[in-house]
C-alpha cells in the first residue's frame, strides 16, 4: 500500500494498491501525501517531481477561470431546448416585448396627438394588456419547451 499523486489532475490517494493506478499516477511518500492533501486540489500545481501550492496570483487566476467556466456553462444551459430555465427565459422575453409594444403604442399616440384630446383618444384606442394567471404562465412555459 502506498500513497499516489496523479500528475495531471493532482488528485492524491493514500494507502492504495499501486498496480491499480497506472501512469500518470506517481508514488509519493506518506509525509508528502499528508502535506499535499492539506492544499485544496484546485490550488495545487505539479513542479518537476512534487506538488506545490499556487501563489496568490495563481489562485486568483485559477478562481477567475473556474468562475468564467461556470458562467459559460450556465449561459450554455439556456440554449438547451428542453431546459425549463430556457423556456422560462423565452416566456419572460415575450412578456417584456409585449410590454415594450404597449409602451411604444402609448408613445406613438402621444407623438401623433396635436391636442390633449387627440392624445387621450389615441391612448384610449390602445387595447389593455391582460393580466396573466399562474396557470397561463405554466402553460406558456410548457409550450416553449422543445422550441
Amino acid at each position: 500500500m502506498a500513497s499516489l499523486v496523479n500528475t495531471s489532475t493532482l488528485e492524491i490517494v493514500r494507502s492504495v494498491n499501486t498496480p491499480e493506478y497506472p501512469a500518470p499516477w506517481t508514488v509519493v511518500s506518506e509525509a508528502n501525501a499528508a502535506t499535499w492533501s492539506a492544499i485544496q486540489q484546485k490550488y495545487r500545481k505539479w513542479v518537476t517531481d512534487h506538488v506545490e501550492e499556487m501563489s496568490a496570483g495563481e489562485k486568483t487566476a485559477a478562481d477567475a477561470a473556474l468562475l468564467s467556466a461556470a458562467r459559460d456553462a450556465a449561459a450554455a444551459q439556456l440554449q438547451q431546448v428542453e431546459d425549463i430555465q430556457r423556456a422560462f427565459m423565452l416566456q419572460v422575453l415575450d412578456e417584456f416585448n409585449l410590454h415594450a409594444e404597449k409602451i411604444n403604442a402609448i408613445l406613438t399616440a402621444i407623438d401623433n396627438g396635436a391636442t390633449l384630446a387627440q392624445v387621450k383618444s389615441g391612448i384610449a384606442a390602445i387595447v389593455d394588456y391582460p393580466a396573466r394567471t399562474e396557470a397561463q404562465l405554466r402553460t406558456a412555459i410548457r409550450n416553449k419547451l422543445g422550441t
